[in-house]
């Protein structure tokens, strides 16, 4: 029988399939609008997290919503429509899982948040001129999620084998490539699971037998 996805999975899937499609529309010449071949690097420049971007919003304490924005809609963009196509298919996967024991509107805020705070970290540790987008530390963000309900369900260590050949994997990737982009993956995988495991429902009940 089949099961629809769940609408957790929509809202963060369509978004990226969404993007990429445009995209490559522009790039293979069948959108004609003016620029369009050049799209992708202009949205690198207006949605991509850097360093020194980060920085400046530090420094001068301003945070322009344009800019605080970027923390979400740089998931969304990809380098390619291999890339676009592999996260989400993993994001349906996780979220499919996940979506049904914590709810939709929580597994999309976690897993946003979760993005966030990737990106922040990357624009701390990351040399002066790199860029993050893409939407690994979404997959991550969304792994961690899956193993806190996997851990909350009683699977004990076998919830982390999802999230521990993810690491496994980006690491060895790291170390062939020499990017700095897994560290906002480890850190958002981290806070994915720790919002998933403290934020689960039943938190106001829990609190008030306290």
């Amino acid at each position: 029988m089949f099961n629809p996805l769940p609408l957790a999975v929509w809202l963060l899937v369509l978004p990226v399939l969404g993007v990429e499609a445009v995209l490559s529309l522009a790039e293979a010449g069948l959108v004609n609008w003016s620029g369009s071949a050049g799209w992708r690097d202009g949205a690198v420049q207006a949605w991509g997290i850097t360093p020194a971007l980060q920085g400046w919003m530090w420094e001068s304490r301003t945070f322009p919503p344009d800019h605080l924005a970027r923390y979400v809609a740089f998931g969304f963009l990809h380098l390619g429509p291999a890339q676009a196509v592999l996260v989400a298919a993993i994001i349906a996967g996780l979220g499919t899982v996940s979506a049904p024991v914590l709810g939709s509107g929580r597994v999309v805020a976690f897993a946003l948040a979760a993005q966030a705070a990737g990106a922040v970290v990357f624009g701390i540790v990351a040399q002066d001129g790199a860029w993050l987008v893409g939407g690994y530390p979404l997959v991550f963000g969304l792994a961690g999620i899956y193993a806190a309900v996997q851990w909350h369900s009683g699977a004990g260590l076998r919830a982390f084998g999802v999230l521990a050949m993810l690491v496994i994997g980006r690491l060895v990737v790291a170390g062939l490539t020499g990017g700095q982009d897994f560290a906002a993956d480890l850190a958002a995988a981290a806070v994915g699971f720790t919002l998933a495991l403290a934020l689960r429902p039943g938190l106001r009940v829990r609190l008030r037998r306290r």
